[in-house]
Formats: structure tokens, sequence, C-alpha cells
């Protein structure tokens, strides 16, 4: 496969929370940019939640959308942020790190609402497929 000339213009941000399922599901709730599109709770074993949001950066002079997938564990609740934009035209080649700070946006509001012990487990800049193994989930179910 020959070299790649054009990014993807993604970030993506693994975090663990101490801090119960429920409490981080709220507290996503209440971050907009993280849920103002969409939120939904999957009752399964571990149980999952996944947002949407979305936000303008006038730097990337477009929307971006924040994907956040919560997962239960047995003493965490591990959060996994990816920030992505769309390009205008082929000759976009970067936003400025919008979707970084995007991510991170998602991340410290979250952090700073629930005001627990937390840890990055992994981040990611440039974020597409053949570098998403490092936001990889690895927990034990409940």
């Amino acid at each position: 496969m020959g070299v790649r000339l054009i990014r993807c213009l993604a970030h993506g941000v693994l975090v663990s929370f101490k801090a119960p399922f429920t409490q981080v599901v709220k507290a996503l709730e209440s971050v907009s940019p993280a849920s103002n599109v969409y939120l939904e709770v999957v009752e399964t074993k571990p149980r999952v939640a996944v947002a949407v949001g979305e936000k303008y950066f006038l730097r990337a002079g477009n929307y971006l959308v924040a994907t956040t997938i919560v997962l239960e564990g047995e003493n965490e609740t591990l959060v996994k942020i990816v920030a992505s934009g769309g390009r205008r035209s082929l000759l976009d080649l970067g936003d400025l790190e919008a979707s970084k700070d995007y991510a991170r946006l998602v991340f410290e509001e979250l952090a700073r609402i629930l005001d627990v012990e937390h840890t990055i487990i992994s981040e990611v800049n440039y974020l597409e497929k053949s570098r998403s193994e490092a936001l990889y989930f690895k927990v034990t179910s409940k």
C-alpha cells in the first residue's frame, strides 16, 4: 500500500473514570456538545451508552461531530470519545486541531462534572482505522 497523502481529521481519547456507569451517563447527558444529537443506553451486560454531539468550530469552518461510547466495567467506567469533521474539499488538509480540541472539551467537561479519579489510557491524533486499536476497550464485564 502506498503513502497516504490525506490524513483523517479525527482524534480519539480513551479514559477510565472511577465512577459508576449511571453517574458517567448522567454527566454525559449534561455536556451538550457531547450529546445534543443522540444519547442511548443499551441495557446489556455490561451496559453501554452511545452519545453523539455536534459543535461548530470557526477555525475549521465547519461543524464537527463527537461520538462518545461509555462501557460499564467492574471498578471503572470506560469512556471513548472520537471527534471528527467533514472536509469542504480535497484541498482541506487540516482542521487546525479542532477535532483534538473537541474530543478534549468533551473529556474535560466530563472530568469536571464527575470530579473523580480518572486516567487517560490512550489518545490518538489523526485517528484512522489502522491506528484505532489503541482505543479498544479492555475491561472485565460485570
